[in-house]
């Protein structure tokens, strides 16, 4: 093919996804949650394994959840999302989520958020929780943040680290 068809064919497909992104309002906003194991004592570190993470992605008030996990110390049972008071504090189950049954799986949900939750996501009080059966209230966790880079470990981050606001802004 000569360079003019295959200009031609790359501005036609441009056309057709600008017009199709058009009719879609631009308002999906995507959080990620890095899941690590939940605080324990030295009694329960056996029951207390594994990582993970996942993505929400926020169309207006509909929450698309997609994760994945691996190297649980026994088989997941439950996923949530909860509420807490800030980051860092447990809190209390809002939404149940579908989890493999597995030390590795995934997890997936789709739900419609109230006002309250919508905020409560904006202020970094949701988390996701992975329950296994080791440890039925809570093997793994994450906070919801705004979808932000991650330096690998031990690379220095350049210019401002990620902080999200979580407070409200006053004059």
């Amino acid at each position: 093919m000569s360079c003019q068809i295959l200009n031609g064919i790359a501005a036609a497909v441009a056309l057709v996804c600008f017009a199709f992104a058009a009719d879609k309002p631009a308002t999906a906003k995507k959080y990620q949650a890095y899941l690590s194991p939940m605080p324990h004592n030295d009694a329960m570190h056996a029951n207390f394994r594994g990582k993970g993470n996942a993505i929400a992605i926020i169309t207006g008030d509909t929450m698309s959840l997609t994760g994945t996990f691996t190297g649980l110390a026994s088989p997941a049972t439950k996923a949530h999302i909860c509420l807490s008071m800030a980051p860092g504090i447990p809190g209390k189950p809002i939404l149940d989520f579908v989890v493999s049954s597995g030390v590795d799986g995934n997890v997936t949900g789709m739900f419609k958020l109230d006002k309250d939750q919508m905020v409560a996501l904006q202020r970094g009080q949701l988390y996701l929780q992975i329950d296994s059966e080791k440890a039925p209230n809570g093997n793994l966790w994450g906070w919801l943040l705004v979808e932000h880079e991650v330096a690998g470990q031990d690379v220095p981050q350049k210019g401002p680290w990620f902080q999200p606001e979580f407070a409200e802004k006053t004059k």
